[in-house]
């Protein structure tokens, strides 16, 4: 079953396939192992690498008082962009990714809450040329058994 983060980063890959211009094999992807091909953009990068997960002791978190903890994962979703006009592109791309994020804020129930922290659209910052790459990052609140990290806690 894998640890329940792996199962919160599969929910949230759902939502985004099942954005039409998302929809096809490798337009969205959990972690990227090389380079991707111009053609296949605009594409988008699940990740949560830029920052840490953290977690706080929660004390009688299971059905047998077993204790559990309070996490906080900062997932990023980076946008990979292609168009002419990367701003823009990246703008209707934020409206489709939180559209479909806030239709699911609890992930199905995997999750207390999955909120829009921050967005971000690259560019250099001494010519202000896009670098079409941006990042829309959600801090995603959720609990596990501290003993069983694949089940959620109460």
């Amino acid at each position: 079953m894998g640890h329940l983060r792996t199962q919160i980063f599969e929910a949230v890959k759902a939502r985004l396939v099942a954005i039409p211009r998302f929809s096809d094999p490798d337009k969205v992807v959990r972690g990227r192992k090389g380079a991707i091909k111009q053609e296949a953009l605009p594409v988008l990068t699940l990740t949560w690498s830029d920052s840490n997960e953290i977690a706080s002791v929660r004390p009688s978190s299971g059905p047998n008082g077993e204790d559990g903890y309070d996490r906080s994962l900062p997932l990023s979703i980076v946008v990979h962009l292609r168009d002419d006009d990367p701003e823009v592109e990246f703008d209707e791309i934020c409206v489709e990714v939180e559209s479909a994020m806030g239709a699911a804020i609890m992930l199905d129930g995997l999750v207390i809450e999955a909120l829009l922290e921050s967005e971000r659209h690259y560019v250099n910052s001494q010519t202000g040329t896009s670098l079409c790459a941006g990042s829309i990052n959600y801090r995603i609140a959720y609990k596990t058994l501290a003993v069983d990290p694949q089940q959620p806690a109460l």
